[in-house]
């Protein structure tokens, strides 16, 4: 019988070599057009950014397994949350994140070609917390008129102690 941190970690290593294979089969199914219109949506049309945020949460699901083999003697229960929502927000991320290089309001020089996007979309999910840093100052920068470090005085507050970077390792509360 499993104890329950083992339980939590084999749930984990589970989730995610299942989200990270069936973002690949999900690709592929993709481009062998399996998915023509399902529950109203024409997904061939969506195609390419469903292809971002599979990429997205493969590079999501690759850094959290990294992390998991890393630090798999000391994560708590606190992790299990984000090892869950790793991928999901990773392929959030890519997507949005490849529609601001479209629109022009980040800049980056790469081809109009669908697979330097998808690489793009790996890379912002596997520096997700890195991205979310960017994107953050970028926000405050157009809409507060203010760069990075300097918080708004209507009410941003510097997280607590208790909340962690993205990027981090696990850390064990003493």
């Amino acid at each position: 019988m499993l104890d329950k941190k083992k339980a939590y970690k084999l749930g984990i290593v589970i989730y995610l070599t299942l989200w990270l294979l069936g973002s690949f089969w999900l690709m592929a199914a993709m481009r062998s057009g399996l998915f023509g219109t399902m529950l109203g949506v024409d997904w061939q049309l969506l195609r390419d950014y469903v292809y971002y945020a599979l990429a997205g949460s493969i590079g999501g699901c690759l850094y959290a397994l990294r992390l998991f083999h890393e630090y798999y003697d000391r994560m708590s229960e606190r992790w299990v949350l984000w090892y869950m929502l790793r991928p999901i927000k990773c392929a959030a991320a890519a997507v949005m994140t490849i529609i601001l290089f479209q629109s022009g309001i980040l800049l980056l020089q790469t081809g109009d070609s669908v697979i330097a996007k998808i690489a793009i979309a790996f890379l912002v999910g596997f520096g997700y917390g890195k991205v979310m840093d960017k994107l953050k100052a970028l926000a405050e920068t157009l809409f507060n008129g203010k760069s990075g470090s300097h918080s708004s005085s209507s009410g941003n507050q510097e997280p607590s102690d208790d909340v962690w970077n993205e990027d981090e390792a696990p850390k064990h509360k003493s």
